[in-house]
């Protein structure tokens, strides 16, 4: 994939994750002219130490999955502007204009966004370092490595009580760190009191993760009281929520309480000529073969509509 633009597109694909990736080989193959715009390629699916549900990979890294990916599209007549993002979507005449912050501007007939979703980070030491050694966004992603094993949950809401459940499930021993306590609905939170195997910490931070090639534990604070403390933990679950996408999108498109693109059944959007795909819709299940799956439905889609113009 290379990195020049040409004057005008059927579709611009903005998010360059497996929805993005999939959305914008489908659109290719549909014969449409198509780009890719994304900061990553491969998204947060670069994060994954070890992906096993994915069909047709046993067991493979993030990194090696995103590199099949690339090296597969790269087949296809498919210009990427990796490197950058969009800031504006902007109607024109009988599509759009896509904007980015480096300053490139792509014409389009058509738009599908992929953007996933951006978790809110800790911005604590070790964070970073052990993403995929320990440190997951994702439980249902995550959990099936942690069978047995002592870990931690961080945030306040429902995220993090269904990780929380989900992980003790498996036989995980669950600490979930919280600031404050847990916001869930009541039935949720009985399940969780009920839990012999979920541990609340309300009113700590986590200051620091730490580890060797792998998470060993957390630093913890009580901000009250000023008193420290070291958990030994394997894995640390952030569930703090996320980023939404509603910056760029311009109230463009339908979103839901949670800041999610609100789709159909083809993953069209409320705008005529924009589909989502991926971790950015309301879709449930936020998994890198649904959101594969989903980019190839928003591509067949928006190709027989412009088909049909």
């Amino acid at each position: 994939m290379d990195d020049v633009s040409t004057a005008r597109y059927d579709v611009v694909v903005i998010g360059a994750g497996p929805a993005g990736l999939t959305a914008g080989m489908y659109a290719s193959r549909q014969g449409l002219a198509t780009a890719i715009v994304g900061g990553v390629v491969g998204g947060q699916a670069l994060w994954a130490g070890e992906v096993e549900n994915y069909l047709g990979w046993r067991l493979v890294t993030g990194k090696e999955l995103v590199q099949n990916f690339r090296d597969h599209v790269a087949q296809f007549e498919v210009r990427c502007l990796e490197g950058q993002l969009v800031n504006a979507i902007v109607p024109a005449g009988d599509g759009y204009e896509v904007y980015t912050r480096e300053g490139s501007v792509l014409p389009t007939r058509a738009i599908i966004i992929a953007t996933g979703k951006a978790p809110n980070r800790l911005a604590v030491p070790g964070e970073q370092e052990f993403v995929g050694r320990g440190v997951s966004y994702c439980a249902t992603c995550d959990a099936a490595f942690f069978k047995d094993s002592d870990v931690a949950v961080v945030g306040p809401g429902e995220s993090a009580a269904d990780a929380a459940l989900e992980l003790a499930s498996l036989g995980a021993r669950v600490t979930i760190i919280s600031l404050q306590p847990l916001k869930v609905p009541d039935t949720m939170l009985e399940r969780v009191e009920a839990s012999p195997n979920i541990t609340v910490r309300a009113g700590l931070k986590v200051t620091e993760i730490i580890g060797d090639t792998r998470v060993t534990g957390v630093k913890v604070k009580d901000p009250k009281e000023g008193v420290e403390e070291d958990l030994a933990v394997s894995g640390v679950f952030i569930e703090s929520g996320s980023i939404a996408v509603s910056e760029y999108t311009g109230g463009l498109v339908e979103m839901n309480a949670k800041g999610e693109i609100v789709i159909d059944n083809r993953g069209a959007t409320s705008a005529p000529g924009i589909y989502a795909a991926g971790d950015v819709t309301d879709t449930p299940g936020k998994q890198i073969i649904i959101a594969a799956g989903e980019g190839a439905r928003a591509a067949m889609s928006l190709s027989r509509d412009l088909k049909r113009r």
